[in-house]
């Protein structure tokens, strides 16, 4: 019985590998080129594996790309969800920070996440699902507005406040003439200020 327990763990842990690997391979393209331009082979071949071995894990290349989405922005919610645990609250400042920063660590999921913005060419279902884990995210914006006397909807306030940081990031990501560090930091005072605004 324990033999059997550990070879289906051990199944399970090489299926997720197997998943991960996937999906790093497709994050490493979505965040150069359009979701358009990339195709269930291209990842195969960046992940070195079959495109079969993709289809049992993945209905389609949109699938993948809202499950890579999705992962990676469960990490900015858990982040969110740790600033409530710790203040009770969340303010427009810090929240700014927090996502700046984050975006700023994950390189290649702003690259990806820039691009969907670009080209939301992707099929229904799929786009369903990511409509789905963004309002999850707007969510966590919205946290921020609730306590503030918003005369409008509060969503839309939070729209803002996500275009107005994902501006910041675009604009300065590559600021010519400046060290990585001051990049960062211009860009860390940049979602303070705007925090401040809202």
């Amino acid at each position: 019985m324990e033999e059997k327990k550990t070879l289906h763990s051990l199944k399970a842990q090489e299926k997720e590998a197997r998943r991960q690997l996937i999906i790093d391979a497709a994050i490493s393209l979505f965040s150069k080129r359009p979701i358009s331009d990339v195709s269930v082979r291209d990842i195969a071949k960046q992940a070195e594996i079959s495109p079969a071995l993709i289809y049992r894990h993945f209905q389609d290349r949109d699938a993948l790309f809202v499950e890579a989405f999705v992962k990676k922005s469960e990490d900015i919610i858990k982040g969110f969800e740790r600033m409530m645990d710790e203040n009770g609250q969340m303010n427009a400042e810090e929240v700014g920070v927090e996502f700046v920063s984050y975006l700023l660590d994950n390189d290649l999921f702003f690259r990806m996440m820039t691009y969907f913005m670009l080209d939301t060419n992707i099929n229904e279902k799929s786009l369903h699902n990511f409509n789905e884990n963004i309002r999850r995210l707007l969510g966590m914006f919205d946290e921020v507005f609730k306590d503030k006397k918003t005369e409008s909807d509060i969503r839309l306030h939070s729209h803002a406040f996500f275009a107005a940081l994902n501006g910041v990031l675009i604009t300065y990501r590559q600021y010519p003439g400046r060290t990585e560090k001051q990049v960062r930091e211009h860009m860390i005072q940049l979602a303070k200020i705007i925090g401040k605004q809202f």
